[in-house]
């Protein structure tokens, strides 16, 4: 009897060895090294940015983009209309666009730090690895065209929210709150759904409007975070630059190593 429990606890062990390992060769195949693009140099550049400790360890994407003159706009969705335990269960809502602007000054200190310090969601905070590569005016104009679902999504929202907050008669609040319910189910509105459109698959859509490797690679991509997501198109799009803002802590590092779903 004791031999048997004994083999079977080796069995465990080495199972349990045998999958780490191989984990552990997954983690090393998926590392990013420090690399300049080979793309032709435009006006202006764009920035597919992570925080790899944001979201409670799975990492939040945001958008840079750079103009001709040095100066930054920053990209970053999140959920609005659900809260963090309503998200968890997977209900979708209205999502929020968060842009930030900076100077020249501004947007090369946050590139060499890493430290972000503007007002809106996610846009307060440190980040730490990025993708990088140069697009023409007219790319930067196509980019922003792609925000026009999402500003109007908020306002439509902003609007029948003002009006159920306004309203006194208890009958017609509970029709302006069964649309606001309705309203975060809509088909075809850009939605925040944190498993399936994220601030991640947000970022993903806007560079695919101008970029094809990122258009073929979010379509068949399965990675679940953004760090895995970063780091599998970082591997694909060897024409991409790849960059650390700023210095990144010990257990940042381990993260960033392990997280590759």
């Amino acid at each position: 009897m004791k031999s048997k429990k004994k083999r079977r606890r080796n069995l465990i062990l080495c199972s349990v060895a045998v999958i780490a390992a191989v984990y552990l060769c997954l983690c090393f195949s998926m590392r990013l090294t420090v690399r300049d693009t080979s793309l032709a140099k435009e006006e202006c550049m764009l920035y597919y940015i992570v925080n790899v400790d944001g979201m409670k360890g799975l990492g939040h994407s945001i958008l840079l983009i750079v103009d001709g003159e040095g100066c930054g706009r920053v990209f970053s969705f999140n959920g609005m209309q659900r809260s963090l335990g309503e998200s968890l269960l997977g209900k979708s809502g209205v999502g929020k666009m968060s842009v930030g602007e900076m100077t020249a000054e501004e947007t090369e200190a946050f590139l060499r730090t890493g430290d972000l310090k503007l007002d809106g969601d996610q846009l307060a905070d440190n980040y730490d690895m990025a993708l990088y590569r140069p697009i023409s005016a007219e790319d930067c104009r196509t980019i922003l065209e792609q925000l026009a679902p999402y500003y109007a999504a908020e306002e439509q929202f902003a609007e029948l929210y003002g009006k159920w907050a306004g309203e006194d008669d208890i009958d017609r609040k509970a029709e302006y709150e069964q649309a606001l319910e309705q309203f975060g189910r809509e088909e075809g509105l850009p939605l925040y759904q944190l498993y399936t459109y994220n601030c991640d698959h947000a970022a993903r859509a806007l560079v695919s409007a101008i970029d094809p490797e990122m258009r073929e690679y979010t379509q068949r991509s399965w990675r679940m975070t953004p760090n895995g997501n970063l780091k599998a198109f970082g591997k694909k799009a060897e024409n991409w630059g790849v960059m650390a803002l700023g210095g990144q802590s010990f257990s940042e590092k381990i993260l960033f190593f392990l997280m590759i779903f």
